[in-house]
């Protein structure tokens, strides 16, 4: 029997599903949810490696005490249940060798390679508002390539990453810092600004000034870039020291002002109480980053004004250009932002709905109704443009936000709106801001001057960062801090206010992606149990086939899940949503599909044909049509796909000298099937055709080389007897 190359043999799932009686197909056990049908539970892990530290100054109790155990979520009308667990191991010598070598490998050690914090300086700016000082100084020590290190440590696990959790590592590199201060380590980003493509050197609108040139941002942790997070207490880092005075903290915990090395010099590791004392400055200083990055309280907003489970997300993004009357053209800011960048951004926070995003830029005096509104909640005073913020917020919220997106849609729909005005302030809260987010909605005030170098020509920073941060805002993410706790600010992620990313790190991805994945499931299993309990006491083995089908791909999904794997949890759960519906069919569609007809275009011994067929279901609807074609014992099956109301596929050449038989088979979403009736060739003898006959055709070459030789030594000789 001849074969045939490139033939589909690709046979559809729901065409060869057993047909067997309901006793011979039993129901397999559901392990995939709790006893609670509208609970979702789920276990993360943590695994906490000590890098350089002697274990038996460890305390693992008190360096594990307050870290969360149980997340709950509510969901409505599901309840998300996360419980942590924890493990600690010790970096032997040989890996902390190579990460010691990695190091000094990857940093630049010298001269003006850091920033310093005058403390001093901050204090008094902070009680004289209206005085700016010089707060940020160059320092001298090591800057470590913090991608490096943390790629490195993605590749070479110290030990296996669990599936669904995070790794934690905890450094100890004192060795590379002098004892008087004077040199110290620490680790850097090298954050660009997506706008511009510019190295990030200022840090925030207070400190946005020449007071505070080239700002070098100082890590003692990072992480987000991959699942997992480094954290070395014996980094040098001005971030947190700032914090501690500028936002007033009310818990003055020692990390935000010791190095590891300075905290250890304060105490007696020969005594019990010394001992404890380095496990509770470790333990307060890893708590942040497991609080706000692996298990934040909440993904959503407090007030769930977005839900995080929807089908569409839209971003309507109006830039407001305030100075083109006095020659600041609109033409000459389109580059602060762009609307593919900022849906590529949304797109990888959330790629399970379909995002659309609109950028305008709009002259404001051309528009007296924005003209009104915003001089409704700023004044001029002394030459500056002062914006009452939180009043400009609401009012654009309740008074614009509906003619630019439907307030009514369940979906994601968020309004936001930048205005580009120079010498201008916003004000909030009694403090100065760039930009708010919440509910659904965005407002973003950054003075011209923010925008370029010192020259008022270089581009500096555009607006897509701060965008991206106000929106996830509006979507429902908080920051990665609170009050008192910063240290998850030094991660991959745009919801910090140090170092800031265009782009969403793993961190964000993961809760957002995550906790839409466990609405889907919870409300695909209260949906499935629903149509569960419609089944009669003898189902059609279809139907029992249907619901083992959904049990095993819940199983599928929650295997996915447990691996970080979240498009093919999703990819599982969407098969799920689509089996429910086969499996509700089953039991109420008991007609078979009509193949009302069918045919094809073409010679099937002279090309490619094109065969479609015409089905009509008015119950359940077509599920799959699929051409098939036997050739003596074989069988190919060839599906097809629903094109302009024809159920159409190509079936390739077949050679004139074979017997086939060909028909069409259609199944409705209650697998109910209809068969059409047959097509058959019978094999023609072949015509004699001497040239493909392969002795005929050697011969042929053979003599045709001969009478080239013959003629070329005859013109050989008849030259030679010339001359």
């Amino acid at each position: 029997m001849r074969t045939f190359s490139g033939v589909s043999l690709i046979l559809l799932l729901v065409l060869v599903m057993p047909l067997s009686s309901p006793g011979e197909m039993q129901s397999i056990e559901n392990k995939n949810v709790t006893s609670q049908d509208n609970v979702v539970e789920r276990d993360w892990y943590v695994n906490l490696v000590l890098v350089n530290y002697d274990p038996s100054f460890i305390q693992e109790n008190v360096l594990l005490t307050g870290l969360p155990a149980q997340r709950v979520h509510d969901a409505d009308p599901i309840t998300i249940t996360y419980n942590l667990h924890y493990d600690i191991f010790y970096a032997n010598e040989s890996y902390t060798e190579s990460i010691r070598q990695l190091i000094l490998d990857n940093s630049i050690n010298g001269t003006d390679t850091g920033t310093w914090l005058d403390e001093a300086a901050l204090q008094y700016h902070k009680e004289n508002i209206n005085d700016p000082q010089r707060i940020f100084y160059p320092r001298d020590g090591r800057s470590i390539d913090a991608v490096v290190i943390e790629d490195w440590l993605e590749e070479n696990p110290y030990v296996e990453p669990p599936g669904l959790g995070y790794m934690f590592y905890v450094f100890n590199f004192t060795e590379f810092d002098s004892s008087d201060h004077s040199l110290e380590h620490w680790y850097d980003y090298n954050p660009i600004d997506i706008d511009t493509g510019v190295k990030q050197n200022w840090f925030r609108l207070e400190w946005d000034n020449t007071l505070n040139p080239d700002v070098m941002f100082e890590y003692p942790a990072f992480g987000g870039r991959h699942n997992l997070y480094v954290l070395d207490p014996s980094a040098d880092q001005w971030y947190l020291k700032w914090c501690r005075i500028w936002w007033n903290t009310q818990i003055d915990y020692e990390y935000m002002s010791k190095d590891l090395d300075q905290k250890v010099s304060e105490i007696d590791l020969t005594i019990p109480a010394g001992v404890l004392a380095l496990n509770q400055y470790l333990n307060e200083y890893i708590q942040d980053p497991v609080e706000y990055l692996f298990a934040p309280a909440s993904p959503m907003s407090a007030q769930n004004d977005v839900t995080a489970y929807v089908e569409t997300g839209y971003l309507n993004s109006l830039v407001i250009c305030m100075d083109v009357a006095s020659g600041t053209s609109v033409d000459s800011l389109r580059w602060v932002t762009d609307a593919q960048l900022q849906k590529e951004h949304l797109e990888g926070l959330l790629p399970f709905i379909d995002w659309e995003v609109d950028v305008e830029f709009l002259d404001i005096d051309e528009s007296p109704a924005w003209t009104e509104l915003f001089w409704d909640y700023a004044e001029i005073i002394d030459g500056q443009t002062i914006v009452d913020g939180y009043a400009m917020f609401d009012a654009i919220r309740n008074q614009v936000r509906f003619q630019y997106v439907d307030i009514f849609d369940e979906n994601i729909n968020v309004f936001g709106v930048v205005f580009i005005k120079k010498n201008m302030e916003m004000h909030v809260y009694g403090r100065q801001y760039t930009g708010l987010g919440g509910g659904g909605q965005t407002v973003i005030w950054k003075s011209w001057e923010r925008y370029y170098r010192p020259d008022e020509v270089t581009p500096k920073a555009g607006i897509s960062l701060v965008q991206l941060h106000e929106t996830m805002h509006a979507i429902g993410l908080g920051h990665t801090w609170k009050v008192d706790h910063y240290v998850a600010d030094f991660s991959y992620t745009p919801m910090g206010y140090y170092g800031r990313y265009n782009g969403t790190g793993k961190f964000d991805q993961n809760w957002v992606q995550g906790t839409f994945l466990d609405q889907m499931e919870g409300s695909l299993w209260l949906d499935f149990q629903d149509k569960r309990g419609e089944m009669s006491s003898v189902p059609r083995p279809e139907t029992i086939a249907a619901e083992n089908h959904i049990l095993s791909a819940f199983e599928d999904a929650r295997e996915f899940y447990n691996q970080m794997d979240w498009q093919g949890c999703y990819d599982a759960l969407q098969d799920i949503e689509e089996w429910i519906d086969r499996f509700m069919y089953s039991m109420t569609d008991d007609e078979s599909p009509e193949i009302v007809k069918w045919g094809f275009d073409g010679s099937i011994f002279a090309e490619n044909i094109t065969v479609w067929a015409t089905v009509m279901d008015d119950l359940s609807g077509v599920d799959n049509v699929s051409v098939h074609v036997r050739i003596g014992s074989d069988e190919f099956v060839y599906p097809s796909v629903l094109s302009s109301g024809n159920w159409t596929t190509e079936v390739e050449q077949f050679p004139v000298d074979i017997d086939l038989e060909m028909w069409v088979e259609a199944m409705d979403r209650g697998f109910n099937t209809a068969v059409s009736d047959s097509l058959f060739w019978e094999g023609e003898e072949r015509p004699y055709y001497p040239l493909e006959d392969p002795i005929v055709l050697s011969s042929l070459i053979i003599g045709s080389i001969g009478v080239a030789f013959l003629i070329m030594w005859l013109i050989m000789r008849r030259r030679h007897v010339a001359n």
